[in-house]
């Protein structure tokens, strides 16, 4: 600090102390809120809904419904899996669960006909053996549906393969522990379920992982479906790409417009360069030099460094519109939020460190924060009336 003024202060007995740590750190975060929840209201009430009527979001929004359900009801029409009709389509987990215990029916069952009144679909019908409907039927490559079978089947070996008719079936032993899972009237054991569980995660799950692999790979249509597996695909892609920048774009405006109305234009019309957050909280902020109120040009640093700061938590801003697992894949939101945070820390870990409690841009646009209290004293000793 200017050694004339600490020795002008010294002999007049006036100490200036600067703000706390921690009261500093609250104004960063308060000034930081008051950013984020004026981004939020503008976002949600003008900056998203007029983005989304500029780019026809409803007629995009439509579309997606319709190619996604489009999509998914070719995994159910080409019998790749199965519904019993208790669960959404779009909902593939179920499906594989389903179709996976209809699967296990093939196996167990001698007969066609199903022993649980409750799932008719169980026994030994062809549908309920849908890689082999897949390999067999849709791409008639019997000899890739065994070479795949027989590899998953190395893992705990409780089928029989016949290498003449390219099919398989489930050893005694297995398939009498397994009778009871679908008969209604008798319990499976622990033996029973641990061969229950070991063909789906060792067998039935591969398997089907080869299924969908092989359809993305080399796309599934069947008649009277206007569009492919994979043009339903790269429709859907396309539009979550669409809002994904709409999204963007719009956060970042929204950030914009929030920046220049909290960092700009409040502190620049106040004659003391204070933000909202600092006076509520009585902080003055003041050249480390020279003890005045900086100035108009001098407060610009500052301005510009709250551009990039009051960045931290704009990923979560389209949170209302957009579900949460979906804006950890909206990567600019991402890059600005963790840009933003590496800032913040290296500023706050500088503060931490310097022995008046100022931040790095504090250190860098000659900034001193002090209470209005303190800053009275100093009028004080400058001979001001307060």
């Amino acid at each position: 600090m200017n050694s004339d003024l600490i020795e002008e202060n010294r002999k007049e007995g006036i100490d200036i102390h600067p703000l706390g740590k921690g009261k500093r750190i609250l104004v960063f975060l308060a000034d930081f809120f008051i950013h984020f929840v004026l981004t939020f209201i503008l976002f949600n009430i003008a900056v998203a809904p007029i983005g989304k009527a500029i780019t026809h979001f409803s007629d995009k929004n439509q579309d997606h419904i319709t190619y996604t359900g489009e999509m998914y009801e070719h995994y159910y029409k080409s019998k790749v899996l199965l519904s019993d009709g208790s669960f959404e389509q779009y909902d593939v987990t179920a499906g594989l669960e389903y179709s996976y215990r209809c699967f296990l029916s093939y196996y167990v069952l001698d007969t066609e006909e199903s022993i649980n009144p409750n799932y008719p679909q169980y026994g030994h019908k062809t549908d309920n053996e849908m890689v082999y409907h897949f390999y067999n039927d849709i791409r008639n490559n019997k000899d890739t549906y065994f070479d795949l079978f027989t590899l998953y089947n190395q893992t705990d070996n409780y089928f029989d393969g016949d290498s003449g008719t390219k099919t398989f079936t489930l050893k005694a032993a297995y398939k009498l522990e397994l009778y009871s899972y679908f008969d209604p009237k008798d319990e499976m054991g622990k033996t029973g379920q641990e061969y229950y569980d070991n063909i789906l995660k060792n067998v039935y799950g591969p398997l089907m992982a080869e299924v969908m692999k092989d359809i993305e790979t080399n796309d599934l249509s069947f008649e009277g479906e206007q569009h492919t597996f994979l043009q339903c695909k790269n429709t859907i892609k396309a539009i979550e790409q669409y809002y994904e920048r709409l999204m963007t774009i719009c956060a970042f405006i929204a950030h914009v417009i929030s920046w220049i109305a909290c960092f700009v234009v409040f502190p620049l019309v106040n004659k003391h360069r204070k933000t909202l957050a600092m006076v509520v909280m009585k902080i003055e902020r003041v050249n480390f030099y020279s003890l005045n109120h900086c100035s108009r040009p001098q407060y610009i640093l500052n301005a510009a460094y709250w551009l990039f700061a009051s960045l931290m938590g704009i990923m979560f801003v389209p949170s209302i519109l957009t579900p949460f697992n979906t804006l950890f894949t909206f990567r600019f939101l991402i890059y600005g939020t963790v840009f933003s945070s590496v800032l913040s820390l290296a500023s706050m870990i500088f503060l931490l460190f310097n022995q008046y409690n100022r931040s790095l841009i504090d250190f860098l646009s000659n900034n001193l924060y002090l209470s209005e209290t303190e800053m009275n004293e100093l009028y004080r000793a400058k001979g001001y009336n307060i």
